[in-house]
């Protein structure tokens, strides 16, 4: 009797394991909608000199309907963004990376539909002068001393966090982007590229 009641509860136990484990981003969340992120044009180098956030040209946050449909889905699945996160992490060999940054862009993506952003920034400006950027400046080396070289290269992701008007929790897929920071004397801006 011993033997059929173990098998019951490593059955169960196996049943409860594969339920909770889910590679299903975006039908994890109750909320009928999530959001992606595509960076229409974006730097591929900061200069760390020259004052200004980094900041993309256009950045389109669209939003996608789980459960696609003919019909118009209705302004309670528009999406409040209230927030967005930068995490920075190293692609260059070093270990220290700049520190994450939270913004509050307070914009509406309608549902089934794309909000452009203008101009939005992923990083402050004074970030920029922050460890580990600040070794790139001349007066504190100009070199980083994890890699022995005069620039740092870093990938930025970033998630999308808001609400349905309905009130549901609604979260990006991570987008991420890569960026060169350098220091250069001339404070203007370093030529953008076109996203990968």
């Amino acid at each position: 009797m011993k033997t059929p009641l173990r098998f019951l509860a490593v059955l169960f136990a196996v049943a409860v394991a594969a339920t909770g484990c889910s590679s299903n981003n975006q039908g994890d969340s109750a909320s009928p909608v999530y959001l992606t992120c595509d960076f229409t044009l974006r730097p591929a180098v900061k200069n760390v000199n020259d004052g200004s956030l980094l900041q993309f040209q256009t950045t389109a946050l669209n939003s996608k309907l789980k459960i696609p449909t003919t019909n118009s889905p209705g302004a309670f699945l528009d999406t409040q963004v209230d927030s967005y996160w930068v995490v920075w992490t190293r692609i260059d060999g070093g270990k220290t990376a700049s520190p994450s940054q939270p913004f509050y862009p307070g914009v509406i993506v309608p549902a089934g539909g794309t909000s452009t952003l203008s101009n939005y920034p992923f990083m402050t400006a004074a970030a920029l002068q922050q460890p580990p950027l600040n070794v790139l400046f001349p007066f504190n080396g100009g070199v980083d001393p994890e890699t022995g070289n005069a620039e740092i290269r870093q990938t930025g992701t970033v998630t999308f966090y808001g609400h349905t008007m309905s009130g549901q929790p609604v979260t990006s897929v991570p987008a991420a982007f890569d960026i060169v920071f350098l220091y250069s004397a001339t404070a203007g801006r370093i030529v953008a590229a076109p996203a990968r």
